[in-house]
């Protein structure tokens, strides 16, 4: 027997994530990569591993929900997916 392969989020990690409003429905799904500070790239998705909501998000496993601060917003979290970064 072979067992899926298990992931958290760390730094380089490869996320999508949806924002939950308050009834728990998805408004957003978006890709977030969590980089060390001098690699952050808010634009194109690569956020610093020193942010709220990047420090909120590390040692989580697909499935977890998160609230936490994002673009100065309170906002809750999901992890849909996690993948391996470069």
């Amino acid at each position: 027997m072979t067992l899926s392969k298990f992931l958290i989020v760390m730094v380089y990690s490869k996320l999508l994530l949806s924002k939950l409003d308050a009834y728990g429905e998805v408004e957003v799904r978006m890709e977030y990569q969590i980089v060390p500070d001098h690699e952050a790239e808010p634009a194109v998705g690569r956020y610093p591993q020193s942010a709220l909501s990047s420090q909120a998000l590390l040692g989580r496993v697909t499935g977890d929900t998160v609230d936490t601060v994002f673009n100065y917003e309170v906002v809750r979290l999901r992890v849909d997916s996690i993948s391996e970064g470069d």
